[in-house]
């Protein structure tokens, strides 16, 4: 497990716990998935998007099959496929990261967001920022393939949380970054 979910399950869920006034451990908020899309031209995106995607957020990417019935939604351009192209959208083009992948995801965030000031829209259930080049000066292993991102604009990233309000997403987030801070000090 991640020193991350450690601070969330012995830490930060019960300050949010005795904070919201909730009368269950369930009712907590927590981080469903982080969804990340490059900032870049759509014909970048379709040549070296896949790999740039994959260098991050440390995920393989797998090409998922078109049903045989009008458009699907997986129809993904970003991987490369010649399938639709007349409409992309940015979910198209989004990588989506849970589990393992979220919390390392989220500890390199959370280090960079220590170091540069990025700013930051909460809402409801979500957490948006966007991330630009200078996470690549951070991170050793995409300097070796900094080729890849220099067309690259940076990533806008949403991170989805299980929050009912506003208030709550804004708790859970601050929570994170005091952790983070506190480790540094």
């Amino acid at each position: 497990m991640f020193p991350l979910n450690f601070h969330y399950e012995d830490v930060l869920r019960q300050d949010l716990l005795l904070k919201l006034n909730y009368a269950n451990v369930m009712e907590v908020p927590g981080l469903c998935e982080i969804r990340v899309v490059p900032k870049a031209p759509y014909n970048f995106i379709i040549k070296n998007g896949k790999l740039a995607m994959e260098i991050p957020c440390g995920q393989k990417f797998i090409q998922t099959q078109r049903g045989s019935t009008g458009k699907s939604f997986r129809s993904n351009p970003f991987l490369g496929s010649n399938k639709d192209k007349g409409y992309v959208s940015d979910l198209a083009r989004q990588s989506t990261l849970r589990g393992h992948g979220m919390s390392n995801f989220l500890v390199r965030i959370l280090t960079v967001m220590s170091l540069l000031d990025f700013p930051v829209e909460i809402r409801k259930n979500s957490i948006q920022f966007s991330m630009e080049t200078e996470f690549c000066e951070f991170s050793p292993e995409l300097e070796d393939h900094f080729e890849i991102f220099e067309h690259i604009r940076g990533f806008n990233v949403t991170i989805i949380t299980s929050a009912n309000t506003q208030d709550e997403t804004l708790l859970l987030w601050s929570g994170f970054l005091q952790k983070d801070e506190g480790e540094t000090q």
